[in-house]
């Protein structure tokens, strides 16, 4: 299996206009989401209004944990395994339910970047997923 998702043209405050590496991703069989492809996220992260959409609930026994990105400001997470499926191939991976709503949606590396061979063609502005 092959898919190619094309680069998405943004603003920005630092460069006016920047291409950013995104994929569309279904998540619990049914919700698709567009999630920015970042090779350097240990994780996926949604949001918390994301992990309400798909039906997460948060259980006595969740661990709340923290993660940090660029900075030093931290996350509160809880950890979740879904389901998840990019162009045909769907399989279950582990993400980062963030417990507050300002966070981006990043397709991070644990149980994705096992499944397929992810390319980045920055002059093509393309990433291609191979399974």
């Amino acid at each position: 299996m092959r898919v190619e998702f094309p680069y998405r043209k943004e603003k920005s405050s630092t460069f006016r206009v920047i291409f950013r590496p995104v994929a569309k991703v279904i998540l619990e069989d049914e919700f698709d989401q567009w999630l920015y492809v970042d090779s350097g996220a240990d994780i996926t992260l949604i949001p918390l209004s994301v992990g309400d959409l798909i039906g997460l609930r948060r259980l006595k026994q969740d661990k709340l944990r923290r993660i940090m990105g660029v900075g030093k400001s931290s996350v509160p997470i809880i950890v979740k395994t879904v389901s998840m499926r990019i162009g045909s191939m769907s399989f279950r991976a582990r993400v980062a339910w963030s417990q507050v709503e300002e966070v981006p949606l990043l397709l991070g590396r644990t149980d994705v970047f096992r499944k397929f061979s992810v390319t980045f063609r920055e002059k093509e502005g393309i990433t291609i997923f191979r399974a």
